[in-house]
């Protein structure tokens, strides 16, 4: 990999040195200072517009018209007192459980409906959005994109539809078929500071950020020191509440609008965890209610429910399985759509049935940068889709895993199960306390169908934290995905 980068910086030196004669430095508007740029505004909104329709169909809007649009309507507020206020802004919350939140170019911003559980004010979502608007405003995603295009990489560096077999280290990652862009902590901290000063523009009391820093650390610390996705490319949490403790110091601001009420009304009922719809692992299987059917991947590999696929990764590293949709009508259709990819050459193919589902298996080869791999596939047709199951490993490694991946096709299956099949999702609800309460006694008075500390974590309580008498808080209800927190 060195050898080939200083090889192409050498080739290529001469035109990058055009490209910065060109005039490739511009203003940041949100900062002032100067920045690489080789993308118009035009084009980082069509970059942002293409990529928004990727995340709305790959991963899904929450249901729930009356959130998304308080949602919108914090984020238009927030939004028209940035740098950038004419952008095509968009602020929509996604049907996903994990926390997280992110930033598309040119204004389409995200919140995951699992961030949306931890808040606990208007105020701390703010901090948030403030956050995400503050990457589009800085134009961060545009200076990557241009350091791309630099390289000759091109705009797909940064956001880039997910090839049929993807390399290893990608694969667990790349279900949704749109790889975000990453930003370094300097970016990180400047959308900090960029978010505290949208929010208070608006009147939001910073405390807001502070809380919702710690809340970050509630669930680093719940999770043995793994933090939410949204934290993984950020600065600590701990460092993150200390600045944003000292930016308050240093402005003197106190205190300002929090709306908790009216924050967890909006919520009230929202769904909580992983949506039974959507499939989930249990006693060793993928059983999705909806399509009515079951699967397992080999035992002790690293599964994945994404979007558009479920995905499974060795133990090692070198071995992958995907189910996801197939092409075409029937098993055959699906089957040469597939086989006849450039690339990728047909080993074997045949007709069969497997637990009673007409299907065609068969064998390929394709060749990558990092060589060739060799899989299985299976393309199985149940009720009105074809599915598409299939394992890949590199060449020299099939013998070690034909037998693990032909038993995992072999367990394709319709599910049938009414326990499955009828599992209802857990849901958010507001309680108003009718006194004052420990969080143990709220407990068991209210019991939730998750843990006490689950419970502590997305309300924001400290160990001890007495509850006053009329506060607001949540609890989770209804059976949801077994063992899901």
């Amino acid at each position: 990999m060195k050898t080939y980068i200083s090889h192409f910086r050498r080739a290529r030196l001469s035109g990058a040195a055009l490209l910065l004669s060109l005039g490739a430095c511009a203003v940041n508007p949100a900062t002032g200072g100067r920045m690489f740029s080789l993308v118009s505004e035009g084009q980082e909104i069509d970059i942002g517009q293409q990529a928004m329709a990727q995340v709305d169909a790959g991963m899904g809007l929450y249901d729930g018209p009356a959130l998304q649009a308080y949602v919108d309507s914090v984020g238009q507020a927030m939004a028209a007192v940035s740098e950038r206020p004419e952008l095509p802004w968009t602020f929509k919350v996604v049907d996903d459980p994990v926390i997280n939140a992110f930033a598309l170019p040119g204004g389409p911003v995200y919140l995951a409906r699992g961030i949306m559980a931890h808040f606990n004010t208007e105020a701390e979502m703010a901090s948030v959005l403030g956050h995400e608007i503050g990457h589009i405003t800085a134009r961060h995603s545009v200076e990557q994109i241009s350091r791309a295009q630099l390289m000759q990489i091109g705009l797909v560096a940064s956001v880039v539809l997910v090839p049929e077999l993807r390399p290893f280290g990608d694969v667990l990652g790349g279900g949704l078929g749109i790889l975000f862009l990453k930003f370094g902590r300097d970016d990180e901290s400047q959308s900090d500071q960029l978010g505290f000063r949208y929010m208070t523009r608006l009147g939001y009391d910073p405390q807001g950020a502070v809380d919702m820093f710690e809340i970050l650390e509630r669930q680093r610390d719940a999770s043995g020191g793994t933090v939410p996705e949204w934290q993984s490319t950020h600065p600590d949490p701990g460092n993150r509440v200390l600045a944003a403790e000292q930016r308050i110091a240093s402005s003197q601001i106190e205190g300002g609008v929090v709306r908790r009420g009216e924050y967890l009304r909006h919520i009230d009922g929202m769904m909580f965890g992983k949506d039974p719809a959507q499939g989930f692992f249990v006693e060793g299987r993928f059983v999705h209610p909806d399509l009515r059917l079951q699967f397992r991947f080999p035992e002790g590999w690293d599964t994945q429910n994404a979007p558009t696929s479920v995905l499974a990764q060795s133990p090692e590293g070198d071995a992958v399985m995907q189910l996801t949709l197939g092409e075409g009508d029937t098993p055959e259709e699906a089957a040469d759509a597939f086989f006849d990819q450039q690339g990728i050459e047909r080993l074997s193919a045949r007709s069969r049935t497997v637990n009673g589902l007409r299907a065609v298996q068969g064998t390929f080869r394709v060749t990558t940068q990092q060589g060739t791999l060799d899989g299985q596939a299976l393309f199985v047709r149940h009720g009105e889709l074809v599915f598409r199951f299939m394992g890949y490993t590199p060449t020299e490694r099939m013998g070690t895993y034909a037998v693990t991946f032909e038993q995992a096709l072999e367990s394709f299956a319709p599910m049938n199960e009414e326990r499955w099949i009828n599992l209802e999702p857990k849901h958010l609800e507001i309680i108003q306390v009718p006194a004052e309460m420990t969080a143990e006694r709220f407990f068991q008075r209210f019991p939730s169908t998750v843990s006490l500390e689950t419970v502590r974590r997305i309300n924001g309580w400290d160990e001890g934290h007495v509850i006053a008498a009329g506060s607001l808080v949540k609890r989770v209800i209804g059976e949801g995905v077994p063992g899901d927190e």
